[in-house]
């Protein structure tokens, strides 16, 4: 075993939380007019970071409105919401043995803090993890700030790191690192699309196990 610290995405990858996602988008849609997200397969197809060219590729007019307002909206239906985010399956064990084998593991997310720090204390996982970086927004821009603290405050080889995620951006995130990837198809974007980013990718979570401990 060659991995020193598991970065881990959040949401999609720890945080069974599409199907919320996409009632709180179709919530914020349906209050302009906008036609709903006809399946999860189609909100796979379509979302990405920044989540602002995720908006307008939904129909969002920002030249009639600022991406702040449906932002905010979707923050507050997700919100409502967020008492139905479970974990992803399998991943509470996976957690368990990096733990138990005396990996570190940190979380390196999009997501708002406060909205993250709430989502890990329903899910009681808070434990698993050394630390936690993420956004000081809501806007969705990308973690790439979140990355950068982690850099300058984790001195670790990045040989020793293994970043496991569920987007293309989170491949971006791990190349900005120098470190290995694993991109879970069960989150936010289809797996057509993450098995053009160059590294694996898995189908359940819990291969990670195989990919960490082999």
């Amino acid at each position: 075993m060659s991995y020193q610290c598991i970065i881990w995405d959040f949401n999609g990858t720890i945080a069974d939380d599409v199907a919320v996602s996409i009632e709180a988008i179709d919530q914020v849609l349906a209050k302009r007019g906008l036609s709903p997200i006809k399946s999860t397969e189609a909100y796979r197809q379509v979302f990405g970071f920044p989540v602002r060219e995720y908006y307008a590729r939904l129909g969002f007019d920002f030249t009639k409105e600022p991406y702040e307002i449906p932002a905010r909206e979707w923050v507050d239906a997700y919100t409502a919401r967020i008492g139905k985010v479970s974990l992803v399956p399998g991943v509470k064990q996976v957690l368990a043995e990096m733990e138990k084998a005396g990996l570190r593991q940190v979380i390196l997310s999009a997501c708002e803090k406060n909205m993250l720090l709430q989502m890990l204390e329903n899910l009681k996982i808070q434990s698993c993890f050394h630390k936690i970086f993420s956004s000081q927004n809501i806007y969705g821009t990308g973690k790439s700030a979140a990355a950068e603290q982690f850099l300058k405050e984790w001195k670790l080889p990045a040989a020793s790191l293994l970043l496991v995620g569920d987007t293309d951006h989170d491949a971006e995130t791990a190349r900005s690192l120098g470190c290995d990837c694993l991109l879970y198809s069960g989150g936010h974007m289809a797996k057509d699309k993450l098995l053009t980013c160059g590294f694996p990718v898995i189908d359940q979570i819990s291969e990670v196990l195989h990919i960490v401990f082999s």
